[in-house]
């Protein structure tokens, strides 16, 4: 027997799924249903005070057996990226060990669907959860990004060019978080926090920008993760962390390469989820005591297709009405017209884009709240552009730089960045680790 979500569930989904942008897209729901509102919802219940420009918490729909947060509680936020509403779904249809139905029976019920941000990439989230404000307030909109200061398109993973490049060739060696982010973390507000996540990002502009306030500690796999996550829990209370962000990224990474197949992301959620739950088990009762996971991601994929991808470079027209190559997302990429020729790029693409594309105007989806409601950054109409081309079902759009080595880049099956249900709804998981602990294997 197949084991589903709820019936509430399913309807939640359905409502974050309406169509709000284009006439066919969903949007984020900052009010309480979102990434960035699990973050402030966290540091609400590790004593943080809510304040502006901080998303408001959580929806109560959200908060059954979420315990009140007193001295010597931890909140662990859990982020797998790449764990989208279908994913979890997909794990959920195809458990058929009895280790996996197990998992699978005991989470079903404490699984809500929330929404991402915009655009539904791993920078932009992650800074959105981890400062609890929307893209639009902390200006981090998207893989690659206009930075008017440099006057240059970077990768914000990386904060190098795109096209290659060391890892933080624009970052100065003096470089302070608090130079490119104008909101402070959640961790900086004045709660204990610890950042655990892979040890090969230690030290880099993008950790340092996302954990600024949270002491760093680095693992080497999934075994050892879990080791620093029982050490670090076993702790007496007042020494133990209120935060405690943790961050696994090879969900996402085998959907890239092997488009997101349910077979192969239900293992690797196993193999997470397996490792939660035994370490919630290692950790005596004591331990476990006041102890809550939120366990989320920040997009889901969808399948994108060789034949479908269009090459921007090899459009002389639209080169030519370019100020600056596309930046933002393969699946949702922004476009910056010359000097009084937007409507000329618009009528441009309108021709020559497949009809399942859509093309909106980037003023009207920020007046509309798509990057959030506010404070917006004051850079962000010069970092995003004119025109938002979103791509239709298995769609992409790319850019090569004049002078690359190799024709073709290798091209990844699974793709996000859009707004499409598949790309925007993820799973938010729920329960106390008393509770987790029961579903060890």
């Amino acid at each position: 027997m197949v084991v589903r979500v709820g019936e509430s569930a399913l309807r939640l989904a359905e409502g974050l799924s309406k169509p709000r942008f284009g006439g066919k897209y969903p949007g984020p729901d900052f009010d309480g249903r979102s990434l960035p509102n699990v973050g402030v919802s966290a540091f609400r219940r590790a004593g943080g005070a809510l304040a502006a420009p901080l998303l408001p918490p959580l929806r109560s729909t959200y908060a059954e057996g979420l315990s009140e947060g007193g001295e010597g509680s931890t909140t662990v936020v859990f982020l797998l990226d790449g764990f989208g509403w279908t994913s979890f779904q997909g794990f959920l249809e195809v458990a058929r060990s009895p280790a996996q139905r197990r998992l699978a029976e005991g989470l079903a019920p404490r699984t809500l669907p929330i929404t991402s941000v915009f655009p539904s990439t791993t920078s932009s989230a992650l800074i959105s959860l981890s400062n609890g404000v929307a893209p639009g307030t902390h200006g981090i909109v998207g893989y690659t990004e206009y930075f008017p200061g440099w006057g240059s398109i970077l990768n914000t993973l990386k904060f190098a060019p795109p096209w290659g490049g060391s890892r933080d060739l624009a970052i100065a060696r003096g470089f302070q978080p608090k130079d490119l982010m104008p909101v402070p973390t959640l961790f900086s507000r004045g709660v204990r926090s610890v950042a655990l996540t892979k040890e090969q990002f230690q030290g880099s502009a993008f950790t340092r920008i996302l954990y600024d306030g949270a002491r760093f500690e680095g693992y080497l796999s999934l075994s050892d993760l879990t080791h620093h996550l029982t050490r670090l829990l076993s702790h007496p209370p007042e020494q133990r962390p209120r935060l405690l962000w943790v961050y696994w990224d090879l969900l996402d990474a085998v959907g890239h390469l092997n488009g997101p197949l349910l077979t192969i992301a239900a293992d690797e959620i196993t193999h997470v989820l397996h490792a939660l739950a035994s370490a919630a088990a290692r950790l005596s009762p004591a331990a476990r005591e006041g102890v809550h996971l939120f366990l989320t991601g920040d997009h889901g994929q969808v399948e994108v297709q060789p034949s479908l991808a269009r090459a921007a470079h090899e459009d002389a027209r639209l080169l030519e009405l370019l100020q600056r190559p596309p930046s933002g997302e393969r699946r949702a990429a922004f476009l910056k017209a010359k000097s009084g020729r937007k409507e000329e790029l618009r009528s441009h693409l309108t021709s020559t884009l497949p009809s399942d594309w859509t093309l909106l105007d980037v003023g009207e989806t920020v007046k509309a709240g798509l990057y959030g409601p506010g404070p917006l950054h004051p850079e962000l109409a010069e970092r995003t552009g004119d025109l938002l081309a979103l791509a239709g079902p298995g769609a992409s759009l790319w850019y090569r730089p004049p002078g690359a080595r190799t024709p073709e880049e290798h091209f990844l099956k699974g793709s996000h960045g859009g707004l499409s249900p598949e790309e925007l709804l993820v799973a938010l998981v729920s329960l106390p680790f008393e509770e987790l602990a029961k579903l060890e294997p």
